[in-house]
């Protein structure tokens, strides 16, 4: 019984253990974001329970500790009890995305003047360490939808205002049918930014 007790306790001990883990990772899009507000909230209510059951656990576990007495088995019972509540928090609050999936937002849709492309931003994995943006862009006539890579620096946007319809950026043509004008907006809170837009060879170059 004390042997199956110790086995079932050990494995309660990892899976809380684990969800703990899951929950920072997840929570800090695996350190590449600070906690919000929420995420903090659970930490503090749930993380500090769970690293001292978890470490009394260790302490006993490693003492090599067994409970003699029924009061004793009933002890680790409701401790495994606790741990075992509070694991399925920690999955259910994960926002994987911006993590194991990108974080795609995008302004709202336009169309060239020339009615060859739509286009917008994307930013994604925005207020993130690991943040990029790359121009959308899809041909009318054939469907073919192309994303470009941008130098934007996204990583210095600190908030953006959202609303109904946003247009961050403006894609002009040129004289070359080939090559297109992409000038940030006042929407995008960064210093204006011009790049020249290849669309035939699917390329950006910054304009400084």
């Amino acid at each position: 019984m004390q042997w199956w007790l110790n086995i079932t306790w050990i494995i309660t001990v990892f899976v809380n253990l684990s969800g703990l883990i899951w929950f920072v990772l997840g929570s800090t899009a695996s350190f590449q974001r600070d906690l919000d507000l929420i995420s903090t909230v659970l930490l503090v209510y749930l993380g500090i329970p769970t690293i001292i059951l978890c470490g009394l656990s260790f302490y006993l576990l490693y003492k090599k500790w067994s409970p003699t007495k029924w009061w004793e088995a009933i002890g680790v019972s409701l401790l495994m009890i606790a741990m075992l509540f509070m694991t399925p928090q920690f999955y259910k609050n994960v926002d994987t995305s911006g993590w194991l999936t990108d974080k795609v937002q995008t302004d709202s849709i336009q169309q060239t003047s020339d009615h060859r492309f739509e286009y917008c931003i994307e930013l994604i994995n925005l207020f993130q360490k690991n943040s990029t943006a790359r121009l959308y862009l899809k041909n009318i006539n054939t469907l073919e939808e192309v994303r470009i890579p941008l130098e934007l620096p996204t990583k210095e946007v600190v908030g953006i205002t959202w609303s109904s319809v946003n247009y961050f950026i403006k894609l002009e043509p040129t004289a070359d049918s080939n090559i297109y004008l992409l000038t940030t907006t006042e929407g995008l809170p960064l210093a204006t930014e011009k790049y020249e837009i290849n669309v035939q060879e699917g390329t950006a170059v910054r304009i400084k």
